[in-house]
């Protein structure tokens, strides 16, 4: 029995287009920039942060704002309103 070993791959003919599509759900795991926002959109965008961050994680830290896109001075001017925000937006805790 003979055996031959090839070096080549065998998608190497086909046009790299075809394989390099991204798949959409890619797209929705991306944090979008925070950067941009205006200042009432920060307050909002940071508050639903908070509020599914304090469900899942127990909080936020200033790191973890910023890891999400947000600016060191966004999270300085910010961050106080965007608290003040989510806990309202919480309701009265039980």
């Amino acid at each position: 029995m003979r055996r031959t070993f090839c070096n080549r791959l065998p998608a190497a003919g086909r046009a790299l287009s075809a394989l390099a599509i991204v798949p959409d759900y890619i797209d929705t795991a991306l944090v979008k920039p925070r950067a941009p926002l205006s200042p009432s959109e920060t307050v909002r965008r940071m508050a639903d942060d908070m509020r599914e961050a304090s469900y899942r994680e127990g909080g936020l830290t200033e790191d973890d704002l910023e890891r999400k896109g947000f600016t060191r001075a966004q999270i300085k001017a910010h961050a106080a309103d965007a608290r003040a925000l989510a806990q309202q937006l919480a309701g009265p805790s039980l």
